[in-house]
């Protein structure tokens, strides 16, 4: 047995040997990683929410918002692609008053839908107005719904297609139509219109073009805001930099006081162990063998702690309520994993780096601090 696996086999035994000294170590590292795990994961989550808010060729487009109380109030050339969205907030009965965001989307709808579990609307659903609906898992969890089940909103009935896990959509998503034939009655609905534009010198002529049939159909409807596309996109860039920045700061923070904590743990264990040290290297194990053990080592507890963290981080976040902006991915994987073997480098540079001072017969001798 060569010099290098006989330090691995003896790492093995003290390992075997004392089982719950390293366990107490892989609870440190896990409790060290859990809150950058959680920091990395959230801006995951931020990025999400991004895509979601976003369409290709947003920047050539408009939006105008207004409240009414007529629907179909906009009727541009064919060749122009918009798209009309509606909101309400829908008080359930039957879920102790609860209100529901509601949201109508047509057959041209510009941004991307999460993904769902069962399926989306067709087509022809879309444009005719189907009962159907999309139900947020959330809230379906809370009210024991199921895909297949209906839902009561006003005098119709709609059937649960599908469950989407997103908060980006926290409520129900309805076709446009079906909207339509729900709230033909009520006053005060949001609309949202979407307009691309085919130039610079068009846009303000469209503009006023969408408000001049808003009032045409409801002179009491109230415009809420128009917002130039590059506005909304540059927005939404910004939130996700500034996110970026803050949750940054926030795991850099966290990562130097799991590497503080971490080092005085490990410093600890090579005083512990640091005759053993010594007497390795008295018997020709050199600086960069007993090196690669301490990084194994170091290495071997890191991931033990990183996969706890990964088996424990959802099930955390659904107990603190926080599933909606804890996005676990392969993403949060790699770069949780990266960011353990990187600390486990430089923790181990931290402690091989002290063992280089000391003697190797004082080593042997003494059990002084290093």
């Amino acid at each position: 047995m060569d010099r290098v696996n006989y330090l691995f086999y003896q790492l093995f035994l003290k390992i075997k040997y004392e089982k719950r000294r390293y366990f107490l170590y892989v609870l440190s590292f896990y409790v060290g990683l859990l809150l950058p795990t959680c920091c990395i994961a959230n801006t995951r989550s931020v990025e999400q929410v991004i895509y979601y808010t976003t369409f290709k060729g947003m920047e050539d487009s408009f939006q105008v918002d207004w409240l009414s109380r007529t629907f179909n109030t906009i009727k541009l050339d064919k060749e122009i692609s918009y798209s009309i969205s509606a909101f309400y907030e829908e008080s359930f009965p039957e879920w102790e008053n609860q209100y529901v965001s509601i949201k109508g989307i047509d057959e041209s709808y510009f941004y991307p839908l999460p993904k769902i579990e069962g399926r989306t609307f067709s087509k022809k659903e879309l444009q005719e107005g189907k009962d159907v609906c999309l139900m947020n898992k959330q809230y379906a969890r809370m009210h024991a719904c199921e895909i297949g089940d209906m839902i009561q909103i006003r005098d119709k009935r709609l059937k649960v297609i599908g469950l989407i896990d997103n908060s980006v959509y926290s409520g129900m998503i309805i076709p446009y139509q079906t909207m339509l034939n729900v709230y033909k009655e009520e006053k005060d609905i949001q609309f949202s219109g979407t307009f691309f534009c085919e130039n610079e010198l068009q846009k303000q002529k469209r503009i006023d073009e969408v408000i001049e049939q808003i009032k045409e159909k409801d002179n009491h409807a109230d415009i809420l805001g128009v917002t130039e596309g590059e506005e909304l996109y540059k927005n939404a860039l910004y939130t996700k930099i500034q996110w970026r920045i803050v949750r940054g700061m926030c795991a850099l923070v966290a990562i130097l006081f799991f590497m503080i904590n971490e080092t005085i743990v490990l410093m600890a264990k090579a005083k512990k162990e640091r005759k053993i040290m010594g007497i390795n290297l008295a018997l020709g194990a050199t600086e960069r063998d007993i090196k690669y053990c301490l990084f194994f080592e170091t290495l071997l507890v890191t991931l033990l702690a990183v996969f706890l963290v990964m088996i424990t981080l959802r099930p955390l976040a659904k107990l603190a309520s926080l599933e909606h902006i804890i996005i676990l991915d392969s993403m949060v994987i790699v770069e949780t994993v990266i960011l353990a073997v990187w600390a486990c480098e430089i923790l181990t540079w931290i402690i091989v780096s002290r063992i280089k001072k000391e003697n190797i017969a004082d080593m042997v001798r003494t059990t002084r601090d290093i």
